[in-house]
C-alpha cells in the first residue's frame, strides 16, 4: 500500500492494541439489519485502508481492460464470434446461450475485478464480467455501520477516511436498463437458479434490501418461480421489468429443465417485455485475460497505450489448448519447469473450482491437470504474491496476519466500490467463500 494507507493502518492497529480501545471491539458493535448480519457470517475484525488516488487510478485501468476484453472478437478474430468462442474453449451450446442476449454491441460495464496488491501496485487476477457478483451487498452498508460506532467515527474524522458506495450507481444502472423498455420506475427481480435461495438466500435478500434503500421496488426469488403472461415475467404475482441475474450458466446447462426455464426469459429480453442485467457472461471467461496477455505483444491489435495498461495490471497468462498437440506438449513442458511460479485455472468455472497453485501440488497432479486442460479450456497465470494485512484479535489482543484478495466493483460510471476477502497463511491460498471456511470478508475505507 501507499505510505499514507500504511500510516493510517498502523495508527488503527496501535489503537486496537490498547486493551480498552473502542476500535478493538468494533466488530461486535456493528449495528446492521438481521438480513445483513445473516449475509455476512464471517467478517474480519477490522476494515482495510486503501489510498483513494491509487485505487481510482487502478479503476481507470480496469475500464480500459473491460473495453479491450469486450472488443476482442473484433480486434483479434475479425468480428467472428464463433472463432472467438472456440478459441476460449466454449462449446457450441454454451456459446449459443452466451450470445443469445448479447445483441450487436458489447455488454454494459458491470463486474468485479479480483486483484492482489503485490507491494507496488494492483494486479488483476480475474475480471468477473457479468451480473452474479458476490460481495456487493457489503460495499456501502458495512462502512456505514462502522461509522455509527463513536470510536470509529472519531478515528475516521481524524484520519480523513471515506468510502465508495456502489448502491446508488447500481440502482441508477438498473433504472436505466428499465428505460430501454419504457419502465419509468422498474420493478427489479434478483433471481437465483433453481434451489439457489437455499444456499445463497441471505446474500440475495441483502441485495434486495440494499436496492430497496435506494427506492427500487425489488423482489427476490428463483428463475423457477417465474410465470409469464403475454411474454411478461411475473415473480410471486408481480410484473418484473429488470432481472438482476444470479443464476449461473453452468447450473442452468446442467439442470434437466434448463432450456425450458431459460427460453421464456430469453424471449422476454429479446421482445422487450423485460431486461436481463447483464445479458451475457462470455467476456467473464478467464481465458479473455490470457488472450489480452498474449495479444499484448501484437502492435496491430492494441495501441502502445493499451499495451501499457495490459502490462501494468495483468500478470503473464496463457491459455492451454490453442496451439495444437505438438505445441501444447512443448508448452506443458515449460509449465512443468515453472510449476512453482504458476497457478492453473479452468476458464469456465468460478468460485475457485478447479484452481491449482503450482507450489501447493505435486508434479504428477500438476501435469495431469495441464494435459487434461488442452481439451477443456484452461489457463496458466504467473503467481502474484498477495499483500498481508495485520489484525488485532478482539478477545486476546494477539496480532495475526492475513493474505488479502481485493475486489474492485465496476458499474457504467466506473469504479464504484471495493472489499477484501482474506485468509490466514498456512493453508490453501485459493481465497473463495465457497470451499474455504477460513476466509473472512471486510470492507474498504479510502484515505
Amino acid at each position: 500500500m501507499s505510505a499514507r494507507a500504511n500510516r493510517v493502518t498502523e495508527a488503527y492497529l496501535a489503537e486496537c492494541a490498547t486493551p480498552n480501545s473502542g476500535l478493538r471491539g468494533a466488530l461486535a458493535e456493528l449495528d446492521v439489519s438481521e438480513t445483513m448480519r445473516a449475509a455476512w457470517p464471517r467478517l474480519l475484525p477490522r476494515p482495510v485502508m486503501v489510498d483513494e488516488t491509487e485505487f481510482r487510478s487502478f479503476g481507470r485501468d480496469l475500464v480500459t481492460i473491460f473495453d479491450l476484453v469486450t472488443s476482442l472478437p473484433q480486434r483479434c478474430f475479425d468480428g467472428d464470434f464463433e472463432r472467438f468462442r472456440a478459441a476460449l474453449g466454449i462449446d457450441v451450446r454454451r456459446g449459443a446461450w452466451m450470445r443469445r442476449l448479447l445483441g450487436d454491441g458489447p455488454p454494459p460495464l458491470y463486474g468485479r475485478a479480483d486483484t492482489y496488491y503485490d507491494g507496488a501496485s494492483f494486479k488483476l487476477l480475474e475480471f468477473n464480467i457479468g451480473s452474479a457478483l458476490g460481495g456487493l451487498d457489503m460495499v456501502g452498508p458495512l462502512p456505514k455501520a462502522y461509522l455509527r460506532i463513536p470510536a470509529f467515527a472519531e478515528f475516521a474524522a481524524e484520519h480523513g477516511l471515506g468510502y465508495l458506495d456502489m448502491s446508488g450507481d447500481l440502482a441508477a444502472a438498473l433504472r436505466n436498463a428499465g428505460k430501454a423498455i419504457g419502465a419509468g420506475e422498474p420493478v427489479v427481480a434478483v433471481l437465483e437458479g433453481p434451489g439457489g435461495m437455499g444456499t445463497y438466500g441471505d446474500q440475495r435478500r441483502a441485495i434486495g434490501e440494499l436496492l430497496a434503500e435506494q427506492g427500487i421496488d425489488c423482489r427476490v426469488g428463483e428463475i423457477s418461480d417465474l410465470t409469464f403472461r403475454s411474454g411478461k415475467p411475473y415473480l410471486h404475482g408481480t410484473a418484473i421489468d429488470v432481472i438482476l441475474r444470479y443464476y449461473g450458466l453452468e447450473e442452468m446447462l446442467a439442470h434437466p429443465d434448463g432450456d425450458a426455464l431459460m427460453e421464456p426469459v430469453f424471449r422476454a429480453h429479446e421482445n422487450g417485455t423485460a431486461v436481463v442485467w447483464t445479458p451475457t457472461n462470455v467476456f467473464g471467461n478467464k481465458g479473455t485475460l490470457a488472450m489480452l496477455s498474449e495479444f499484448a505483444e501484437d502492435a496491430s491489435a492494441f495501441s502502445a497505450q493499451e499495451r501499457a495498461v495490459i502490462e501494468r495490471v495483468l500478470p503473464w497468462s496463457r491459455m492451454l489448448g490453442r496451439r495444437g498437440p505438438e505445441a501444447d506438449e512443448r508448452f506443458i513442458a515449460e509449465c512443468m519447469q515453472r510449476r512453482e511460479q504458476l497457478v492453473f485455472k479452468p476458464t469456465g468455472l468460478s468460485g475457485g473450482e478447479g484452481v491449482l497453485i503450482g507450489r501447493e501440488v505435486d508434479a504428477r497432479t500438476w501435469r495431469k491437470a495441464l494435459a487434461a486442460s488442452t481439451q477443456t479450456g484452461s489457463l496458466v497465470q504467473e503467481i502474484v504474491q498477495p499483500n498481508v494485512e495485520t489484525v488485532i484479535e478482539p478477545r486476546t489482543g494477539a496480532r495475526s496476519e492475513w493474505f488479502a484478495l481485493w475486489a474492485a466493483f465496476m458499474t457504467p460510471t466506473g469504479l464504484c466500490g471495493g472489499g477484501v476477502r482474506a485468509v490466514p497463511p498456512g493453508g490453501s491460498t485459493v481465497i473463495t467463500m465457497i470451499n474455504n471456511t477460513q476466509v473472512r470478508n471486510t470492507c474498504l475505507f479510502t484515505c
